[in-house]
């Protein structure tokens, strides 16, 4: 069986709410299940803030691609 822990925290920009499933026999300590919290809750923080790629658009709007297939970006 696996429990569910619900977590949440407040910042400037919103709430981050999340879950951690671990099995019922783990063996995590209260500090470490804290830092799995926080490490979540740091990288949504890094997502949301991290600057935004401008990329390349054609002149209907849409994204354009390379051979390879992936997006270009305007410098």
């Amino acid at each position: 069986m696996t429990m569910k822990i619900n977590f949440s925290f407040p910042s400037q920009y919103g709430t981050f709410s999340d879950a951690l499933h671990l099995p019922d026999d783990h063996e995590f300590t209260g500090v470490e299940i804290e830092a799995m919290k926080q490490q979540r809750f740091d990288k949504w923080i890094a997502v949301i803030t991290a600057p935004r790629l401008n990329y390349l658009l054609d002149a209907d709007g849409n994204v354009v691609f390379d051979a390879d297939g992936n997006p270009l970006i305007a410098e």
